[in-house]
């Protein structure tokens, strides 16, 4: 039997204790976003930290930060030459919403059937605990790994990992690495093994319009006076053209055109536009550009959307009023080539421009990332193929996140390093959402390709 086969093995026979690890994690209520919970974050490091311990890694250690805690442990042994690879992952998670929502509590992991019910299962927890098990079982049978591995496990992704960047520049030479291994994505089709290779970049803008000291009545005062909500919705209505373009002066600037290869295999997906329509709730899907198809505009086309809207008088039955203030939260989410700096500062000058005369505009700034792309022709890549190949007996599809993961450029200027996302998080996993799952096939096959990747990248 070979090196490989027994470590795959080591982990077929060790399902039930690996998934009791998976439990015992999703059962401290780390939420990072509430400070009632800083304690349970610092239990999730904590306990991680000991499991580090127990299979077998050396240099583990909790680190302090600013805010929540984060876990570092390695094991440098390799043969000479043997690439280093660093696992990121995090152990916070989002809270849990309106528990009526949820047919089992969300912090007592339950199993029905092929899923894993709790908060925590698909994101982050289940997923990070993959690399510690084909740890494992690379020690437990080979008494070494093939690859030289550095572990990375924060307690603050789940509010914009506001201490990892100060961290990574201030222990750069601990952290630096040929390359970075993260399972925080998911999976196109549940079985099917999935790369994500890039994300989307981010630029939140708040604008808020104030106008009259307090509300006015509308019937004394309407007409001179400027209505701040009037003003805001011709604003927003501004922001795109008639084809679903933005309007922001310079925004496609640069945008980078899809490769012919990119776009065969993104067609080449299983879709149906209308149960995708039909699973979202809406009557159809003409947003956004109608020349590029709708995976394209999910993925790799730049956007721009309002996140919500606010002033006036909202509450039971009528009041007419003239607003004092009115407000919006914008995002435009980036791809390859746009600047999320150069986008929030043209996104301000338009808005600016458009603002008439009797209100005052205000411009809050929340968020800015840049897009981040993972090199396809990169070593890693095809290692990664092929392993899950491997595991899942199909090949491997090659996706794009309309999301973003503002640690991943951080990775590249910082440590000089790519970073390769596995995903075994199901389509249908509900992360962030009530009853939040993972299906157990996926993460047991998900185990099997790390381990095997461990050896291909030796």
């Amino acid at each position: 039997m070979s090196q490989i086969d027994a470590a795959v093995e080591y982990l077929r026979q060790h399902r039930q204790e690996h998934l009791e690890w998976v439990r015992a994690l999703c059962r401290i209520p780390s939420i990072s976003t509430q400070d009632a919970h800083q304690q349970d974050v610092r239990r999730a490091a904590e306990w991680t930290r000991d499991l580090c311990k127990r299979i077998g890694l050396q240099h583990v250690e909790v680190h302090e930060t600013a805010r929540h805690p984060l876990v570092y442990a390695d094991w440098c042994k390799a043969a000479p030459g043997a690439p280093t690879y660093l696992v990121y992952g995090h152990v916070d998670v989002q809270p849990e919403g309106e528990r009526k929502l949820w047919d089992a509590d969300p912090f007592d992991p339950v199993v029905r059937g092929e899923w894993l019910i709790c908060r925590g299962s698909a994101d982050d927890k289940g997923q990070v605990l993959l690399y510690l098990r084909a740890a494992q079982a690379w020690l437990q049978t080979a008494g070494k790994l093939p690859i030289n591995l550095k572990f990375l496990i924060e307690g603050e992704e789940e509010i914009g990992s506001p201490s990892l960047p100060p961290f990574v520049k201030t222990h750069r030479d601990l952290l630096l690495c040929d390359g970075v291994l993260i399972s925080d994505t998911g999976m196109y089709e549940d079985g099917l093994p999935t790369i994500t290779y890039g994300t989307r970049g981010l630029s939140y803008k708040e604008i808020r319009l104030r106008g009259p000291k307090h509300n006015l009545h509308s019937g004394q005062h309407g007409g001179p006076v400027v209505n701040p909500a009037d003003a805001l919705a011709r604003i927003i209505a501004s922001l795109h053209d008639e084809h679903g373009r933005v309007t922001i002066p310079g925004f496609y600037d640069g945008v980078m055109d899809l490769f012919p290869e990119e776009r065969r295999q993104f067609a080449a997906l299983p879709f149906d536009e209308k149960r995708y329509a039909a699973d979202l709730g809406v009557p159809a899907l003409v947003g956004g550009e109608q020349e590029f198809t709708v995976n394209e505009r999910r993925w790799v086309r730049p956007t721009l959307d309002v996140n919500g809207v606010y002033g006036g008088y909202m509450a039971e039955g009528a009041s007419t009023v003239i607003p004092a203030m009115a407000g919006a939260k914008v995002s435009m989410r980036l791809v390859p080539n746009q600047s999320a700096e150069e986008i929030s500062r043209s996104f301000e000058e338009a808005v600016l421009a458009r603002c008439p005369a009797g209100v005052r505009m205000e411009i809050l700034d929340h968020t800015c990332a840049d897009p981040y792309v993972t090199p396809l022709e990169w070593k890693a890549m095809h290692a990664a193929k092929t392993a899950l190949k491997e595991a899942f007996g199909r090949e491997t599809v090659f996706v794009r996140e309309g999301g973003t993961l503002p640690i991943l450029p951080m990775f590249r200027q910082v440590l000089h390093a790519d970073s390769l996302m596995l995903g075994f998080a199901s389509p249908h996993c509900n992360a962030h959402g009530p009853n939040e799952k993972a299906r157990l096939p996926d993460l047991d096959r998900g185990a099997e390709a790390i381990a095997r990747l461990f050896a291909l990248l030796g």
